[in-house]
């Protein structure tokens, strides 16, 4: 099923879904349910140059498939498993579109370079909504500390500077959720893009604010410090030693600690798969339990936990509790994110209209004014958020006056 924003929009795209529609329908059910958004973008983009060829819809400087052609495939960098599932999917567009010169080869080729070079297309809960290739915002190099991001409004792909950029500066997004740990970063980074980034946060790979968000807890006495081994890596490795207290001991318990949560996360998606939030909330308190067992409070482990029982808490209605989750998350997404990041710019709008409901009035507007500030830089003034955040300021500026609900 395709919706459209209105029917002019519908209009407009016509000439390019009418095909794309005739090709879906050429594929037998059980084939249709294999169409990924890769194989339908590489659809649209052949459909799109059999028209602009045929002189159907016009060609532009930043509308061309010869911008395509000259991207880096990457092909032979990527493992072969990875590109023998691009050639299954090429033989599914070959059939979908059934072109006297279809070019397989050309297709392998073009999934590898959509591989490299496409951007997720999120929503402000950086939710993925599909897949687009914007040939040139490919050209813009990535950084773990970004002075650009990239938004979506409809069909375009807009790039806004999150800090001031002077003459010669170069621009630079990232490519990936920043809400990782350097070495989960590098990792991502290079199963997708095939390098790793240097830039100044990931310099920071062996120092204790890295560390502390991947880092097992020191179970020694009464001490809060955390484990890391002696060469100053993260606690994954065997021998780890106290960053505080200096306690020295091996990381398989905790391995095997680990693996009694397996279970727990099984039996979690399986209710969240069924909707069924309350088994999904009493699991995940387990989880909870378990992992701060294991890691630091600090950590990214304890956050991810947390971020879901926030949510949980909303579906089953306490809100209360949603707001001492949201409160714990707040300094750990403070940790991982630059000052405009959407991502944190939609934490404190979360965090702001919790504590409107039940928590601090004047805290609650302090968190919306310090979403709106950031939205404002990355969506723009008219963004709907950015409206409902100033409406939202509004009440809780009357609300909080001469009163305070701090817990």
């Amino acid at each position: 099923m395709v919706w459209y924003c209105d029917a002019e929009c519908q209009r407009l795209d016509w000439k390019l879904h009418k095909l794309e529609c005739r090709a879906i329908s050429r594929l037998e059910k059980k084939w249709r349910e294999l169409v990924t958004p890769e194989i339908r973008l590489l659809v649209k983009l052949f459909i799109r140059r059999k028209l602009q060829c045929e002189k159907v819809i016009p060609t532009t400087p930043i509308d061309n498939f010869s911008l395509v052609e000259a991207m880096i495939a990457h092909r032979y960098n990527m493992e072969t498993k990875k590109v023998v599932a691009f050639e299954m999917k090429a033989e599914i567009v070959k059939q979908m579109l059934q072109q006297p010169r279809f070019n397989l080869d050309e297709a392998v080729n073009t999934f590898c370079k959509i591989s490299c070079n496409a951007h997720a297309i999120v929503d402000i809960d950086m939710e993925p909504l599909g897949t687009g290739l914007y040939p040139v915002m490919s050209i813009i190099n990535h950084s773990c500390l970004p002075n650009a991001v990239l938004v979506f409004e409809g069909k375009l792909a807009v790039l806004r500077a999150l800090l001031p950029v002077g003459k010669g500066d170069e621009v630079l997004i990232s490519y990936i959720d920043l809400c990782q740990t350097t070495r989960d970063r590098w990792d991502d980074l290079n199963a997708k893009y095939h390098f790793i980034c240097s830039c100044r946060r990931c310099c920071k790979f062996d120092k204790i604010d890295d560390q502390i968000l991947d880092a097992l807890r020191c179970k020694h006495g009464k001490c809060d410090g955390f484990l890391v081994d002696k060469q100053g890596f993260y606690s994954r490795d065997l021998k780890l030693e106290c960053s505080k207290c200096g306690h020295v001991r091996t990381s398989e318990a905790e391995k095997r600690a680990k693996k009694k949560l397996e279970p727990l996360l099984d039996r979690a998606g399986s209710y969240l798969d069924n909707l069924n939030y309350e088994g999904a909330l009493s699991t995940y308190k387990k989880i909870e339990a378990a992992t701060l067992d294991l890691f630091h409070p600090s950590s990214l482990s304890v956050m991810l936990v947390r971020k879901l029982l926030t949510k949980l808490h909303m579906e089953t209605g306490d809100i209360q509790a949603a707001l001492e989750c949201c409160r714990l998350i707040t300094p750990v997404r403070e940790r991982l994110l630059q000052r405009n990041d959407p991502v944190l710019g939609r934490h404190y709008y979360l965090r702001g209209k919790l504590e409107g409901v039940k928590g601090d009035k004047e805290d609650g507007r302090d968190y919306l004014i310090r979403a709106r500030d950031i939205l404002e830089i990355t969506h723009g003034t008219n963004f709907p958020l950015v409206t409902e955040l100033l409406h939202c300021e509004r009440i809780l500026g009357h609300l909080g006056q001469g009163t305070s609900g701090r817990p």
